[in-house]
């Protein structure tokens, strides 16, 4: 049953419902991934549970807009089958998108501020092939914005090899649906402090020619890169401030000084 007809939207929290061995179970999730007729979905730390769900299994969807939004979908698969990069297959999986529910935002992608390394081929836009580099602001399964002094155009088509790490490079086509005057990095403008700040063009790029697995490969890692930098944030001072109280050691009473012997 569905309580009301609203969007699905990025990051929206939800909870997978099924059966197992005929007993219900519940995993909490989060939206990463919005696709034509899939949902990719996430649970905040590996779950068990997920191993145990076959493709095709029947299951429900339960959605908090001030009330249930209840939708009908099929699990399709755990994604990650890369064992070798790390991908856990009990986090990340996929389920049939249900029908009638609609993107509520123009990204349908989980996207991540993070900085990799990237190699820049444009498509013979100003006449012929450009070779360049750069240096991602942000990326997603569906796209990436860049620093650059390549001269691009907007609309032109690139080739782009995105070093995730130095065992993984993801190679990716796409379009620049964005330009604009970016800032140099930091450790740039402290070795050339004359370095101009117009010197580096910010690029927005749509991917239109990525594999699934490549998907796949970018998805998890900007997931493990976000957990592992909320991992390493520095605690509030306050909690801090508790945490070092309740550690100390108690405070020992003083002891009452002798009473001076009666002559």
């Amino acid at each position: 049953m569905v309580s009301e007809n609203r969007d699905i939207s990025i990051h929206d929290d939800l909870v997978v419902e099924t059966e197992v061995d005929g007993v219900s179970v519940t995993v909490p999730a989060f939206v990463t991934n919005i696709l034509a007729d899939e949902l990719w979905l996430a649970t905040r730390l590996p779950e068990p549970l997920i191993l145990s769900l076959v493709d095709g299994q029947p299951i429900h969807l339960t959605f908090d807009r001030g009330g249930a939004l209840i939708v009908e979908s099929v699990f399709l698969r755990r994604l990650g089958a890369g064992g070798r990069l790390g991908m856990e297959r009990s986090r990340v999986f996929a389920v049939q998108r249900p029908e009638g529910l609609e993107n509520a935002q123009r990204r349908a992608h989980v996207r991540i501020d993070v900085e990799r390394n990237v190699r820049i081929r444009a498509l013979g836009s100003l006449g012929a092939d450009q070779m360049g580099n750069g240096r991602t602001i942000n990326l997603g399964a569906g796209g990436v914005q860049f620093l650059t002094e390549m001269p691009l155009l907007f609309g032109e088509q690139l080739r782009l090899a995105i070093v995730l790490t130095s065992r993984d490079i993801v190679v990716v086509g796409g379009t620049i649906v964005r330009i604009e005057d970016g800032q140099p990095a930091a450790s740039d403008m402290a070795a050339d402090p004359t370095r101009r700040a117009s010197a580096l063009s910010k690029v927005a790029v749509r991917f239109d020619k990525i594999a699934a697995a490549d998907q796949e490969r970018i998805t998890f890692h900007i997931l493990s890169a976000h957990r592992q930098r909320v991992k390493d944030a520095p605690l509030p001072k306050f909690v801090e401030a508790e945490l070092s109280a309740s550690a100390a050691p108690p405070a020992l009473a003083a002891e009452p000084s002798p009473e001076p012997a009666a002559p």
